[in-house]
């Protein structure tokens, strides 16, 4: 294997490093990558003379195992370090404002041979940055910390489109919708989604009274809709979206005085990235990751995303009420916001499952399976998994945003 990623990262990162030796530090846990094998590897100078040492996490798809919506996927992803995050980062460069979005990992190089598709990531574990424990609901520092890079990320492609609309369109087209044409039109996802969704409404009966309940269960009969056909093309401001925002896919690093304050967060996890309305994004974070207590202050959390989106567009030289404003926000909120509720619906199961039930869509690829199949299991923790929606369901309902 040592000799194999050697032969990956020389063309990865355009070096010699036969004298570097390859130490394989470990793999990421079942269920950590979803999409993806990762490897933890250190690139190590045999020699004094040579400094540079590499703390590096590898993205690895094997092409000849791999199903065409994985495939898709890393195509996704690759694309996003390497056309969209250049184009963003020169936009800012250009307006004076270094490093400002800077919350994705540094991205070495990728490769794609007829065997394997293969993204070099820096190790952020390396410099004290974690993962958030899955099964407890973000607190509202960490939803905070992340509606800001959040906000920077969507104030980059309204400036573009401003700024440059042609190179905004090769972006936005250059993505697609892989999880639409991959996911949802070949694989059933949609029917995953509504499962769940559907496994929620029958969970708390007896916690919900029977109008909520049957409100909610619209999300099982519409899933499609909802995945697909709902989001005006044409009326709706579009922006890249991250589109994978459960706790899973952000690190942080913490106060050495608190460890309960984070003070910086990075974004993980491109592969399905999308031009779309940021109420997906909004919509998907906030239901996804929202406890109990903070459910009543969403509100609060809406104005204070759009506030930070308009102040980083001003940054960039963008009027943000002229093009976007808070009237078409808020009623956006109230015709898009089912779409992260169905997205939570999937992401509480997965939340609540064990280790010993984690599905890791790579193995798919070795067997029969689809990823219809792969999401049919039923979760021990029932008990865990209602409680994870229940807030959610509620505040949904009552608001009317189904």
């Amino acid at each position: 294997m040592e000799d194999e990623i050697k032969s990956w990262l020389k063309n990865i990162l355009k070096e010699e490093i036969e004298d570097h030796s390859v130490n394989v530090l470990g793999n990421a846990e079942k269920g950590e990558g979803y999409l993806s094998d990762i490897l933890y590897v250190k690139l190590t100078p045999k020699s004094n003379n040579q400094i540079e040492t590499y703390e590096l996490v590898l993205k690895c798809n094997r092409i000849n195992q791999a199903t065409t919506p994985i495939k898709e996927a890393f195509r996704t992803e690759m694309f996003i370090y390497n056309e969209v995050i250049p184009a963003f980062t020169k936009l800012q460069t250009e307006k004076g404002l270094h490093n400002w979005f800077s919350s994705v990992p540094t991205c070495y190089g990728t490769l794609t041979t007829k065997d394997v598709q293969i993204i070099v990531l820096e190790n952020l574990k390396t410099s004290d940055y974690v993962l958030w424990d899955k099964k407890h609901p973000f607190t509202r520092k960490h939803m905070d910390l992340i509606l800001e890079e959040y906000a920077k990320f969507h104030a980059l492609s309204i400036a573009l489109q401003q700024h440059d609309p042609q190179k905004f369109k090769e972006l936005s087209d250059g993505l697609g919708d892989t999880f639409i044409r991959e996911f949802v039109k070949t694989n059933n996802m949609d029917t995953v989604f509504g499962r769940a969704a559907l496994e929620i409404y029958d969970l708390l009966k007896g916690d919900l009274d029977e109008n909520t309940l049957n409100t909610w269960k619209i999300l099982y009969e519409k899933a499609y809709f909802i995945l697909e056909g709902m989001v005006d093309k044409k009326e709706t401001p579009k922006v890249i979206l991250h589109a994978s925002c459960w706790c899973n896919n952000f690190m942080f690093k913490y106060d050495p005085a608190d460890n309960f304050s984070p003070v910086r967060v990075f974004v993980l996890d491109w592969q399905l990235s999308k031009a779309s309305s940021p109420i997906l994004d909004l919509s998907y974070f906030i239901f996804a990751n929202i406890s109990t207590e903070d459910v009543q202050h969403i509100s609060d959390i809406l104005n204070g995303y759009y506030e930070k989106l308009q102040f980083r567009s001003s940054q960039l030289g963008t009027d943000l009420h002229n093009l976007y404003s808070k009237q078409q926000f808020l009623d956006d909120w109230r015709k898009y916001a089912k779409y992260g509720a169905l997205y939570a619906c999937l992401i509480y199961k997965i939340c609540t499952t064990e280790k010993d039930e984690v599905v890791d869509l790579t193995d798919v690829s070795d067997t029969d399976t689809n990823f219809f199949e792969a999401f049919c299991y039923e979760v021990k923790n029932k008990v865990a998994f209602k409680n994870r929606a229940r807030h959610v369901v509620n505040y949904v309902v009552e608001n009317k945003l189904i």
